[in-house]
């Protein structure tokens, strides 16, 4: 793969649906789609690079599908999207096999929680289209040993057969591209170690480059782990044991036929750490330690090892679990592992690389240079291109640029490389009325807490990260819509649970009134103050915090469980729902009083930017919306909306946009659009594009007319364009 260029226009191309129908009289444009750029943010558990096309690398997620590398455009595209509500567990990728021989021929295992069968994917034009099989076994990508592999792999000398482990059902075989599988009878162990209550099973399967032969792993507990077999699957002979209570999480062969293996005492990651590990290979009927021993202060396991198609004698291990201040390491030979460099060293302070995380600045998380990587359970030698190793880590993608410096006086340049994958579980989202060097977004998300989003096309750094102030998992969000460096959140932490920023992305901590977890925010238009409502159950308190004399006051009116929303135009307005009851406050938010109108007890209230008093209340099939602040309301039926959410219009002071996700008129379950109040709905996405495990939240942004977020449990923050 070439040398990684730098671009900052994100919407290069997108990805282009077009859909039937007409809005509002007129026919309906097409839309693009593409991601908020983080900058990965979650768990990247295997890379596989083509050894049949060069620059054709593919990537697998725990819980936000498979990617494709795009040379031409410098960026990864996703090609899972066609999975949907409906095969949500499916997003989660066990395994990827890339044909050898036939570069456009590709294949997913997919499942991501056991307790539902999984599904070969299939594909004959590099994931722009797939074939789904339905298997009958079980699969864990997102489950204790989703990092070991490939459990899928493409015979080379016959590329019609692919050998697939799982891991309670033994092995399974394929002769015909993967259109029909059959249980390889023969094979003569399943795996009878389970970690964190998840089966292993087997956990690569490799082929022998001279012979053919089929090489298998699988999680034993006596430590008969390796089968081998010379007659194409029908019988099979073990490997001498190579250490008992050490497994082989991977293994990769070298031209001249030697097999490398990285071995742990448990099959990460999790909860569980390694605490034993060997590296070691095999050839001619013996095993070899070949561990990195360099008295480095390394511990733990072994995850990813690679060797180089170039030098069969050069190989790359990662460290698993290896706490260190500077994250896992990474040891190289060139030597067949007689002798060993690695990364940096702990005991002494070598280090012998340097990290460009440019692109996505938040990863150094307040440090002055990122983790070499933690959680590295994959990494890569790309087959053409010996400087260049690519390995995954718990929240992105990094890359060598120049790997065989490494051992001399130049540092290897390791940089981010995820540009175009993202894998965030992300909660809510915010896009205020901003302007130039204004926050365009705010999110919260699962494990990073959150961002400021300067500009959603490029990933933001560490002075916009929430996750570096305050960590945590963060519960609710609200800005200030009419002054867009205001906005505040909430986190699961009893100590410090609500945080706010007046500047964008400074975020203080508001020294909450009593110790309580979490809760629900809503700020004032201007974000002169906001209001939170603590999230102890049985609180019965809820609290304003007024930002210009940094104390706080009782709400009156309301009790706990209520909704409360601010008016996107006057700052002195905040409605509320409250057992069956509409209520508003005119002073700030201070007092609550009813406004006689019934409201369903689990409605959702959204107000509208730049229209004041204008509310809409959102509660399964059912949309009632008021204009003169909740005094009356009107019932529009029809539809089946998970959520909604507004965006800026064409022309200002027109309405602003809706977005929707859900169901309208019959045309399926999908995100939609209304540029006429609600009176017609678009759907504005089609089946090649449900993105997965969708979270129920969407919203238009606040200056861009037709552009539309929403969240996704694993793929991020989609972001929709009209297409020019």
């Amino acid at each position: 793969m070439k040398k990684r260029k730098i671009i900052t226009a994100f919407l290069l191309s997108g990805m282009l649906l077009a859909a039937t129908g007409c809005e509002g009289g007129k026919q309906k444009v097409q839309y693009k789609w593409s991601n908020v750029a983080i900058g990965g943010g979650g768990y990247v558990t295997g890379m596989v690079y083509s050894e049949a096309e060069e620059n054709l690398v593919y990537a697998r997620t725990d819980i936000g599908g498979a990617y494709r590398w795009v040379e031409s455009e410098q960026r990864w595209v996703a090609i899972t999207d066609h999975l949907g509500s409906d095969n949500w567990n499916l997003i989660g990728i066990e395994s990827i096999a890339a044909d050898p021989v036939d570069a456009k021929r590709v294949y997913v295992l997919g499942g991501t929680y056991m307790g539902s069968n999984g599904a070969v994917l299939v594909s004959e034009d590099y994931g722009t289209t797939w074939t789904q099989v339905d298997m009958p076994f079980e699969c864990g990508g997102n489950c204790s040993g989703r990092g070991t592999g490939e459990r899928m792999m493409v015979n080379p000398k016959n590329n019609s057969e692919i050998y697939l482990g799982t891991r309670k059902a033994g092995l399974y075989k394929s002769t015909d591209f993967g259109k029909t599988w059959n249980e390889v009878t023969s094979f003569p162990a399943k795996g009878d170690y389970s970690q964190e209550n998840n089966t292993i099973g087997i956990m690569w399967v490799e082929f022998e480059p001279n012979s053919g032969d089929v090489y298998v792993g699988v999680a034993e507990t006596n430590g008969q782990c390796i089968y081998r077999s010379s007659d194409n699957g029908a019988s099979w002979e073990a490997l001498p044991v190579f250490r008992q209570g050490l497994y082989p999480l991977q293994a990769d062969f070298s031209a001249d036929g030697t097999l490398y293996l990285s071995y742990s005492d448990n099959c990460g990651p999790n909860m569980a750490n390694c605490s034993d590990a060997a590296v070691a290979k095999y050839k001619d009927g013996v095993f070899t330690d070949i561990t990195p021993n360099l008295d480095d202060g390394r511990y733990g396991g072994f995850g990813g090892i690679s060797v180089d198609k170039q030098n069969p004698d050069t190989v790359v291990v990662s460290t698993l679990f290896y706490w260190a201040d500077r994250g896992d390491n990474i040891y190289r030979t060139t030597d067949g592992g007689k002798t060993w460099t690695g990364m940096h060293n702990t005991k002494t302070g070598e280090k012998n690389y340097v990290m460009d995380v440019s692109r996505a600045d938040w990863l150094t998380w307040g440090r002055e240079e990122a983790k070499l990587g933690w959680w590295i359970t994959d990494i890569n030698i790309n087959p053409f291109n010996s400087d260049e190793v690519m390995y995954g880590t718990g929240a992105t993608i990094y890359t060598t640029q120049n790997m065989t410096a490494l051992g001399s006086q130049t540092p290897v340049t390791v940089a981010f490389d995820a540009y175009g994958l993202e894998e965030t579980a992300v909660f809510q989202m915010a896009s205020p009325n901003y302007g130039e060097g204004e926050p365009q977004l705010y999110s919260i998300m699962g494990d990073l807490t959150g961002f400021a989003h300067l500009d959603v096309t490029a990933g933001p750094d560490d002075a916009h990260y929430m996750g570096s102030a305050s960590g945590g998992t963060a519960e609710d969000l609200d800005a200030a819509y009419e002054n867009a460096n205001c906005a505040v959140y909430t986190i699961a932490d009893k100590n410090k649970p609500v945080w706010y920023t007046t500047d964008g992305g400074t975020w203080i901590s508001a020294d909450a009134p009593e110790k309580a977890e979490g809760g629900k925010v809503s700020m004032a238009a201007d974000g002169s103050c906001f209001i939170w409502t603590p999230g102890t159950v049985g609180n019965s308190n809820i609290y304003l915090f007024n930002m210009e004399t940094k104390k706080w006051y009782y709400v009156k009116g309301l009790g706990y469980g209520a909704d409360i929303a601010a008016d996107r135009m006057n700052p002195k307005k905040f409605y509320a729902a409250y057992n069956g009851q509409f209520f508003i406050s005119t002073d700030g938010g201070v007092n609550f009083t009813k406004t006689g109108q019934m409201v369903s007890d689990d409605v959702v209230i959204h107000t509208v930017p730049g229209k004041e008093g204008h509310i809409w209340l959102a509660s399964g099939s059912l949309l009632m919306v008021s204009e003169d602040s909740g005094s009356h309301f009107t019932v529009i039926k029809g539809n089946d909306f998970k959520a909604i959410g507004f965006g800026a219009p064409k022309k200002e002071g027109d309405y602003p946009v809706l977005y929707a996700m859900g169901e309208s008129g019959g045309q399926g379950d999908g995100i939609y659009r209304s540029t006429d109040k609600a009176k017609t709905w678009v759907r504005i996405n089609d089946e090649q594009h449900l993105f997965g495990n969708l979270t129920p939240y969407i919203t238009g942004d606040g200056n861009v007319y037709g552009r539309v977020y929403f969240a996704t449990n694993g793929r991020g923050i989609v972001m929709g364009d009209i297409a020019e």
